[in-house]
């Protein structure tokens, strides 16, 4: 029986994420507040009245900015109050809507990554009028999904490749143990259930060079895409997930692929 373990969500790309007991989740969303924020590099031209997807390399993000890892985020999503830590200290404190605040934030960037104060990143968002949940999120695929990871799956990857594998390290959104390895993928086309929810399984998950980073130590340590490419001639870990039927989403909830 496949049941599922966590719930994470990524307020800001590339930051760290938040666990949650329970989601509500709806058609043509991804999870609320998911990858709601970016930190866009100084050349990338993006329109935060109607964004449009951009590759992952546009933004502050672990496939190039390792140090990220190190870094803890807590953010209140009513006021907007972000705290960052570092080390367990506070190294940046400022809210989201305030311009003042967002300079600065600016410039903690680039102090922390040692980026030059003239190519300065600045945090975006879509600041459309459509209502939150259909709001823009700053994936690294174009399509509002959901990802799905099996812990059977890197228990599996581990014992090939001899190592340990915090599965934080591939950011996913869902979390679930039981089942069969990799028996994720068979389920590309098919329909799932889990909690009140249901889904389509439409894509298997390639992996980058950002799962090279170790969550815990910010620096790079295995080369997963290498290691998957090498055990199982591929470099897809996981699956994405589209919302066909909204609903409550809860740790603990059953799996049910849908035949």
């Amino acid at each position: 029986m496949q049941v599922l373990k966590n719930i994470i969500r990524y307020p800001i790309k590339g930051l760290s994420g938040e666990i949650l007991k329970e989601t509500r989740v709806n058609p043509g969303s991804s999870i609320s507040y998911d990858r709601k924020y970016a930190l866009a590099r100084f050349d990338t031209n993006i329109n935060e009245l109607s964004p449009e997807y951009l590759k992952k390399t546009n933004f502050l993000a672990l496939v190039k900015d390792e140090k990220l890892a190190l870094l803890k985020t807590c953010l209140d999503h009513q006021d907007e109050k972000l705290k960052l830590y570092y080390n367990q200290e506070l190294c940046y404190e400022g809210f989201l809507n305030n311009l003042n605040d967002l300079e600065k934030l600016s410039i903690f960037f680039c102090k922390f990554l040692n980026i030059d104060l003239e190519k300065k990143p600045r945090l975006v968002r879509d600041k459309s009028k459509n209502k939150e949940d259909l709001k823009h999120s700053f994936s690294d695929i174009p399509d509002k999904a959901i990802s799905l990871i099996s812990q059977e799956t890197i228990k599996d990857f581990e014992s090939k490749i001899k190592k340990n594998i915090n599965f934080l390290r591939f950011r996913g959104n869902f979390n679930y143990v039981g089942g069969k390895p990799w028996e994720e993928f068979s389920w590309v086309g098919k329909k799932i259930k889990i909690g009140f929810a249901e889904f389509e399984v439409f894509k298997r998950t390639q992996r980058c060079r950002a799962t090279t980073v170790n969550p815990d130590t910010g620096e790079r340590d295995i080369n997963i895409p290498f290691e998957l490419n090498k055990n199982y001639g591929h470099f897809d870990l996981g699956v994405y997930l589209r919302v066909i039927k909204g609903g409550v989403v809860k740790q603990g909830d059953k799996i049910e692929v849908k035949i």
